[in-house]
């Protein structure tokens, strides 16, 4: 990658983690960033991928793999982990016809892993998001994210 593609995605990626309360780049964050870029997310194993190479540095036997336990975000629970084979093969069917926040949003109601859905659904925004030509020269957090998140549930 070049330097100001680097500057510009390092921009995305602090961004990314600044809404998980974090205020600096995680180990494997630019490498999941290149991963993005070079290969797009098309696939289960694509996002496997993102969750191993993101999840690397926390040592934990759940990373990379679909989570095998309940979760909750705040008072959301998503689906039982005994779906998620079938949810996730639903959603990789429709993922080459959905658009980015169609993507982000369908993937963050799964909720698929223990921990790092945000930042891998971020990243599923961004592979679509790049190829539906968005511009990231503007604050990814606080100019787009939210705003356009806030219209998508709008149309709802």
């Amino acid at each position: 990658m070049k330097s100001l593609e680097i500057k510009k995605y390092k921009k995305f990626m602090l961004e990314s983690n600044h809404i998980e309360g974090e205020y600096r780049l995680n180990p494997n964050d630019l490498d999941a960033m290149e991963y993005v870029i070079n290969n797009g997310v098309n696939s289960l194993q694509d996002i496997l991928n993102l969750h191993s190479l993101l999840g690397r540095y926390l040592n934990e036997n759940w990373v990379g793999k679909l989570r095998d336990c309940e979760v909750r975000v705040g008072n959301y629970y998503p689906p039982s982990y005994r779906e998620l084979d079938k949810l996730m093969k639903e959603y990789c069917d429709k993922l080459p016809k959905m658009s980015s926040w169609e993507a982000h949003n369908e993937f963050e109601k799964i909720h698929p892993f223990q921990d790092l859905n945000g930042r891998v659904g971020r990243l599923i925004w961004l592979s679509k998001a790049i190829k539906e030509g968005y511009n990231f020269g503007i604050s990814f957090l606080h100019k787009y994210y939210y705003q356009t998140l806030s219209k998508y549930e709008e149309k709802k």
